[in-house]
């Protein structure tokens, strides 16, 4: 997937992206960096209207590919690298969502489904069943 940074390009935005290609995963900026396997545990995230470019600290529009084979840490440092943003990816383990730092070595394609098997295992269905699909 790519992912246009711009003026006008906002949280929410980006967000949106993210989940329609991991439906197990979200995306949340914040103001303080982290290192690869940490939690972001200081700072504050930022709301889902902020636009991405009014609080990088590298405020150039740009791109950003992410593909499902990457691995969760390198996608979030990209973002610090390109744009001076501070991601961290959530996984959804059992209905709740889960700061993903002590496995920024799985990619974000193994991520997901780890996030879907909980849910299934919690639910007691898969999720194409509870989207009536199957």
């Amino acid at each position: 997937m790519k992912i246009k940074i711009n003026q006008h390009t906002t949280i929410e935005e980006v967000q949106h992206k993210f989940h329609v290609v991991f439906p197990f995963l979200k995306i949340e900026f914040s103001n303080f960096p982290h290192q690869p396997g940490e939690a972001t545990t200081r700072g504050q995230w930022y709301g889902s209207g902020i636009h991405l470019l009014e609080v990088a600290s590298k405020p150039q529009p740009g791109e950003i590919i992410v593909q499902g084979w990457q691995k969760t840490g390198f996608v979030e440092k990209r973002f610090d690298q390109l744009f001076g943003l501070y991601p961290q990816i959530f996984r959804l383990d059992e209905g709740r969502w889960i700061q993903s730092a002590g496995t920024d070595i799985f990619t974000l394609d193994e991520q997901n489904e780890i996030g879907r098997k909980l849910i299934e295992k919690s639910s007691g269905t898969s999720h194409l069943e509870a989207g009536g699909l199957l």
